[in-house]
């Protein structure tokens, strides 16, 4: 091959960034002065072989430079998840596990004033960050309830979202004998959390329903209006609308709900909007146990000390628990309770 002729080729390839097809770079190097008497048979060989090296060389720059941003947008996601290292530094740094998806879950838009350029919401972030709320070397929260099944502690300081509100850690621990026999987590969780099942016996609950999204797979990714019946007296019903994201990882059962602005859905009459600032539980078995750790801060709009709302909050969460067990068995009697294992099939009931 003429090392002229090549370098040739290239020059004019490269002069026209790259944008001329075979052809017509056969007939400018054709219109070259030395190539004129040149038969253009003669010509054709080499400058092909050129074109599709030079063609090879640059699809392989553009595989490296796909990489190269493939990898910067996966480090702009890792940075991102760095800023919860805030509140708990290196006790949540220990707990980014990089083998846990670190996709983001939720379009931008969808992300509430006070989590805007603070949090990013991921499978890996989710799992992270309550399991830095509950590390035996976490000292930032103080108890404030304990007397099984239940226990309850808090950080008056808040989280790194907002400083403003009292960031709540709760742990549910009851034994497997409680719900009916052979249930799955993912049954406790459909009627922790689905539409269907827990408008059917939480007494707290007016109305709820999914406006965007839908329950649809192991993965339910939605939209949720809730109207809350007044939690004390003397107090007006509530309202809020959640982004909610479930999913399951090593058999456990995640589920991640926070406030979108008000401005996504209409405001009520006489119905106050509160904001779930944060909101992240955790389900599953543990030696004849199930377990359930949730970590929540909350804008409730309530306008009493904060020591009265803490009495209640226990209370409140223990008629919850309760309501829930007691919905299952009583469906489990009444033959409706569905059977399902982790992986969502149907199964029978053995007893």
């Amino acid at each position: 091959m003429s090392g002229h002729l090549k370098n040739i080729v290239k020059k004019i390839i490269s002069e026209n960034q790259g944008s001329l097809t075979l052809d017509e770079i056969i007939i400018s190097v054709k219109n070259l002065p030395e190539y004129q008497r040149t038969k253009i048979d003669s010509l054709k060989p080499t400058i092909k072989k050129v074109y599709q090296e030079l063609k090879k060389d640059k699809e392989k720059d553009y595989i490296i430079k796909i990489k190269e941003q493939n990898e910067k947008n996966k480090e702009i996601i890792e940075e991102e998840e760095e800023k919860l290292l805030i509140p708990y530094e290196i006790i949540l740094k220990d707990y980014l596990d990089k083998k846990i998806d670190g996709t983001e879950v939720f379009e931008k838009n969808l992300y509430n004033d006070f989590e805007k350029n603070k949090i990013i919401y991921s499978k890996r972030s989710i799992i992270a960050f309550i399991n830095a709320a509950f590390d035996d070397k976490n000292k930032e929260f103080k108890e404030l309830y304990n007397k099984d099944p239940l226990k309850i502690s808090i950080k008056s300081t808040g989280s790194f979202i907002s400083d403003k509100f009292q960031l709540v850690r709760s742990i549910y621990t009851v034994n497997k004998n409680i719900y009916p026999p052979n249930t799955s987590i993912r049954m406790i969780s459909k009627y922790l959390t689905y539409i269907k099942e827990r408008s059917s016996w939480d007494t707290q609950l007016k109305s709820y329903k999914i406006i965007e999204g839908s329950e649809e797979g192991k993965e339910v990714k939605c939209i949720v209006h809730s109207w809350l019946k007044s939690p004390m007296f003397l107090v007006s019903e509530r309202d809020l609308v959640d982004k909610r994201y479930e999913f399951y990882h090593e058999g456990r059962f995640y589920s991640c709900q926070s406030s979108v602005n008000d401005d996504y859905y209409p405001l009520q009459d006489n119905v106050i909007r509160i904001n779930d600032i944060l909101f992240i539980e955790e389900l599953y078995e543990e030696n004849d146990n199930i377990i359930l750790k949730a970590i929540t801060q909350m804008d409730t709009k309530v306008n009493l000390p904060q020591a009265v709302v803490n009495v209640t909050l226990s209370n409140k969460l223990l008629d919850f628990f309760n309501g829930l067990s007691k919905a299952m068995n009583k469906d489990y009697k009444e033959g409706k309770l569905i059977f399902e294992d982790n992986n969502g099939n149907i199964i029978n009931n053995i007893n």
